[in-house]
């Protein structure tokens, strides 16, 4: 062996050299939506490992599956005449579910992050076809259930063996009148009837709504020149980024090159909304029902009233939006504003910056309000201590955000998180869902667990409205940060209601024409649009001749009536974190037990409960106040900065 020699001199120095860079703090990771997956930071990409530890699993829970819904309605099936007997059978249907869940939750989110893994599109794909046939094989359950008489159904229900089913056949029962002959029932299930469906709507896409999804991957994005008047291109997961820049020139061209894109696949996306538009009627009518609202909202237990309720309401109080467009063109120093215009910060200089560690902390400090318990539960090994959060944009990556919960599994996240105060926000927004999701899990039995989209939203913009107050008590001495966080607060309002509410009332229109028999064209759908913008933001806004173009790329038209719960959400949530922040304890509490309701339980009798009624104009007209009053606020500012 050969013998080393060294320089004691050298040795310190290399030895000196690594320590120092190993002390280094590591540079924060940039988020790139043009970046390989793979080169996101692993702690900074979800932890799908308690729903499978691999693909190999997934196969093994496939197949399995499968069996099991081969053999369930041979051992069930025209059996269950005995409260043992339903018992046995309902115990086997949610083992299954939460079989059939699992399997689609992992083939989903394995397949929204890389768009071009085309095993997880297979997987997603063989995994959808699961769960339509799991609906289909077992809605003889149902079926069965709702033939009961109801002395036969009350003699069952008072039986011991069903204790933990009471309320899962209470709710079933409720929409006995929408039943239809054994024959129908089959055919409207070979159809993809979703009515009777105890997933969420928009976890089980149809047919229509996944070429909506390949239409829109595939269109042709041009590329723009960004703020430094590099060429960069323009991409789904950066179009808000862009859109929202501070250089008008960069903004105006970023809505116009994708508005110019889509415009090419005007009737190609004009022909899927129409399609899935016309579906949805095909199943209300079918069921009895007299409008697609009525419908899809009966399955929530919610009114239809509610809907129309807001948008009437927000067309009572459409003066704030119009005065916020006359401020945000004065702060701006715009002749006229466009739609470019309403996402670029009110103060250009503020810094907005926020790394994704820095909007952890502000999140902590946020959410204090809603008690110890809540924030270290969000922040502990079940949650934020894990990787429950897909945080950055990648290639291939599904744009937006959303959160995604199956009982008996932690919840995740997805983000696109830009380092931009927004992504806070949108952060906080989700987060919000996953801790509904633990809480109700931690409270309710798996046939009991979930939640109307209504109070989802209640507990993701609550804790928005949590955020801004934080921020804004935290700069009151800096005038410049506390004008761009009031306009920041203003825009939720303007984005979560007076737009929701634009986009509910387009939805109630398209059905209506499609109940009406009038033929939906892109035309059609650009000028309804394109009115409704007229309306809704008044004569001071521009209107570019591509605008009415919007509704073609937005996903939530495929959602089922979805929006509008949006809309009544973040007015519910004003009106409730208003005394939360303020320190009213007993406000807190109900709000706390209304997360943990059953999923059978009336949405608007929850509220009620927590002190809102959305049945009346008031949630609306207070939102719309705190709106006027906040301008009032922003002008006072901006003239003292002058």
């Amino acid at each position: 062996m050969k013998k080393s020699t060294s320089l004691p001199g050298l040795v310190l120095v290399l030895f000196s050299a690594a320590a120092a860079a190993a002390a280094a703090p590591e540079a924060p990771y940039k988020p790139d939506a043009s970046a390989p997956r793979s080169s996101v930071p692993q702690e900074h990409r979800w932890d799908l490992s308690p729903l499978f530890k691999n693909d190999a699993s997934w196969e093994t829970a496939f197949a399995d599956a499968q069996a099991t819904l081969a053999a369930i309605a041979v051992h069930h099936k025209g059996k269950l005449s005995s409260a043992l007997a339903l018992k046995a059978c309902l115990d086997d249907y949610f083992a299954l579910r939460q079989a059939v869940d699992r399997v689609a939750s992992y083939a989903n989110l394995m397949s929204v992050v890389d768009a071009d893994a085309a095993e997880y599109q297979q997987m997603h794909q063989r995994a959808l076809t699961l769960g339509s046939d799991f609906r289909s094989g077992t809605s003889f359950i149902r079926q069965e259930l709702l033939r009961l008489d109801d002395e036969t159904a009350k003699s069952l229900l008072i039986a011991p063996p069903l204790t933990g089913y009471r309320s899962y056949i209470w709710d079933l029962r409720r929409r006995r009148g929408h039943l239809l002959g054994e024959e129908a029932e089959k055919v409207m299930s070979l159809a993809g009837d979703n009515l009777w469906s105890e997933t969420d709507l928009n976890e089980i896409p149809s047919d229509v709504e996944l070429i909506f999804k390949a239409v829109t991957n595939d269109i042709q994005l041009p590329k723009i020149k960004d703020e430094a008047g590099k060429e960069v291109q323009l991409t789904l997961a950066n179009y808000n980024k862009y859109r929202a820049s501070k250089d008008m020139r960069v903004r105006r061209e970023t809505v116009d090159a994708f508005f110019g894109a889509l415009k090419k696949y005007d009737d190609i996306l004009a022909g899927t909304l129409a399609a899935e538009t016309k579906r949805d009627v095909f199943f209300a009518r079918a069921r009895g029902y007299p409008r697609s609202v009525d419908a899809y909202l009966d399955r929530q237990n919610i009114p239809a009233s509610v809907a129309e309720n807001l948008v009437a309401s927000v067309h009572a109080n459409l003066k704030p939006l119009h005065r916020y467009v006359e401020l945000r063109k004065k702060l701006l120093g715009l002749k006229e504003l466009r739609l470019a215009d309403l996402y670029p910060p009110l103060v250009p200089s503020a810094k907005t910056e926020v790394p994704y560690p820095d909007g952890l902390k502000d999140m902590r400090g946020a959410l204090a309000p809603l008690g110890a318990d809540y924030v270290a539960a969000l922040f502990g090994p079940e949650m934020l201590g894990r990787r429950m959060a897909d945080v950055y944009p990648n290639s291939g990556k599904e744009s937006g955000a959303f959160s995604h919960c199956i009982w008996g599994f932690p919840p995740v996240v997805l983000l696109n998180y830009m380092d931009e105060l927004d992504d806070v926000s949108t952060a906080a927004h989700e987060l919000g869902h996953a801790m509904h999701s633990r809480l109700n899990m931690k409270a309710q039995p798996y046939p009991d667990f979930g939640y109307s989209s209504l109070t989802a939203e209640i507990a993701s913009t609550l804790n928005e409205m949590l955020l801004s107050k934080y921020l804004l008590k935290r700069y009151r001495a800096d005038d410049k940060t506390r004008l761009y966080l009031l306009g920041d607060m203003v825009d939720k309002i303007r984005t979560t209601i007076y737009r929701q509410a634009l986009f509910t009332e387009f939805e109630l229109k398209l059905h209506a024409f499609a109940e009406a028999g009038t033929p939906i064209t892109a035309d059609l759908l650009d000028k309804t649009y394109s009115d409704l913008v007229r309306l809704y933001y008044g004569e001071g806004f521009t209107l570019g001749p591509d605008d009415g173009v919007e509704w073609s790329y937005i996903p939530h038209f495929y959602w089922k009536h979805y929006v509008f719960s949006y809309a009544c959400a973040l007015a519910s949530s004003i009106a409730i974190s208003e005394k939360i922040a303020a320190g009213d304890e007993q406000a807190r509490a109900r709000y706390l037990a209304m997360l943990v309701e059953p999923r059978e339980a009336a949405p608007v009798e929850i509220l009620q409960k927590a002190g809102v009624d959305l049945m009346k104009p008031d949630a609306v007209n207070a939102a719309a106040k705190l709106m006027d009053e906040t301008i009032t606020e922003m002008e006072k500012l901006a003239g003292g900065l002058q």
